[in-house]
């Protein structure tokens, strides 16, 4: 017998009435999910913070990078993160396995992509995402000479993971593989806006092959998701500011669209569903979303501006909407009254016939464990179909 978050998770992905409203976890942060496990965190912080482990980072860090152990830690989070949303009762997770960061010192992180950040503590003990600085790929030919054998190790170590994740956890939740990053993120970040700006000018047949590099290294990634069983992924690229996107639409299809096209072909040719996520107002970006071949949308971001009421009108009969619960305030500070009415009001703008999946915008530090029991207790009461309407 399949189990019920499976079925209404794919119903709702197909535009399909289920039992009740599903939910999907987006959480991706160390305190909560412990939290939730009943385990204490590495304390990892105490390393970067004290300034005699803060020398030994910054004299060892090749010797630190060279031993994996950041990417041991990573295989270890993956896994406990869908065990936490397994205990807090979701139907689905979003999953990120990201183990792409490389310390230079115990204040600088660089990615296997090229791209340089800030380390980042979370206030509670553990490191957070790191902030991207800038980008350390300014040419063609630093492109070509770039050291890509960590990136295309990634397909083998996902199916790895994601295997024994499925095995454990897959006939309980509906496991949504993931990582970083986006073919458009992929494109422009490690050059910085500028040089990606000259590049579009000057140098698109540079652009083209990156692009194509990191279209077919996607496709790799989704074989290697459907190998290991997961029945989806999300698909994350943040291409748009809280104004609109960060390129023109047009643009964005002449560069991206086929090979967003073969992701999607690719994953539903395996089986797979496959959603995108963008941060933002993706209000122009949701039609070609559709044409692309995604099955569903996550984020729909309040903060800046969508409505879920408005997306469901403009796309609802060919995406499944997921998200739109805020992280700034409703799962922060928000008394259990106001989350309620954040999630009715979500489950009536867009739950009509099918094709909504409830979750929060995004992960974030601040997001309290209680307001998201609240968030899941609400689409118990709710949630279930036939809904009842406006009250």
């Amino acid at each position: 017998m399949v189990n019920p978050s499976l079925d209404r998770v794919r119903a709702a992905l197909e535009l399909r009435e289920p039992d009740r409203v599903p939910t999907m976890d987006v959480m991706e942060e160390y305190a909560n999910i412990y939290e939730v496990l009943k385990k204490k965190p590495v304390p990892l912080a105490f390393l970067f913070t004290n300034r005699f482990t803060a020398a030994a980072i910054n004299h060892l860090a090749p010797l630190i990078n060279a031993s994996r152990v950041f990417d041991s830690e990573m295989d270890r989070f993956s896994y406990d993160r869908v065990s936490a949303a397994v205990r807090m009762g979701y139907d689905s997770a979003w999953v990120m396995h990201v183990p792409i960061w490389r310390f230079r010192n115990s204040g600088t992180v660089e990615d296997i992509y090229g791209r340089r950040y800030d380390v980042v503590l979370d206030g509670k003990g553990n490191l957070g995402t790191p902030i991207y600085r800038e980008g350390m790929i300014t040419s063609p030919a630093d492109w070509s000479s770039w050291n890509k054998r960590d990136i295309l190790r990634l397909p083998e170590e996902a199916n790895r993971v994601y295997s024994r994740i499925q095995k454990d956890f897959g006939e309980r939740i509906a496991v949504f593989a993931s990582f970083l990053f986006g073919i458009f993120e992929n494109t422009w970040q490690p050059l910085g806006f500028n040089r990606f700006a000259v590049a579009l000018k000057k140098e698109r047949d540079f652009l083209r092959r990156v692009i194509k590099f990191y279209e077919d290294h996607y496709c790799l990634m989704v074989e290697a998701w459907a190998d290991a069983g997961v029945p989806g992924a999300v698909y994350s690229d943040d291409m748009a500011y809280r104004s609109g996107p960060m390129l023109n639409p047009r643009l964005m299809e002449e560069l991206y669209g086929d090979s967003f096209r073969r992701i999607t072909e690719t994953a539903h040719s395996l089986g797979m569903k496959m959603v995108v996520h963008t941060d933002g107002n993706v209000y122009p970006l949701l039609e070609w979303f559709a044409d692309c071949g995604f099955d569903g949308v996550h984020s729909l971001e309040p903060t800046a501006g969508v409505e879920l009421s408005r997306a469901k009108e403009m796309v609802g009969d060919r995406l499944c909407l997921l998200g739109n619960i805020d992280i700034t305030h409703i799962l922060v500070d928000a008394d259990r009254e106001e989350v309620f009415e954040a999630v009715r009001r979500a489950i009536e703008d867009a739950g009509g016939g099918g094709g909504y999946i409830l979750a929060p915008t995004n992960s974030h530090p601040g997001m309290d464990l209680q307001r998201v029991r609240w968030m899941l207790e609400a689409v118990e009461k709710y949630g279930h179909y036939p809904l009842k309407g406006p009250s």
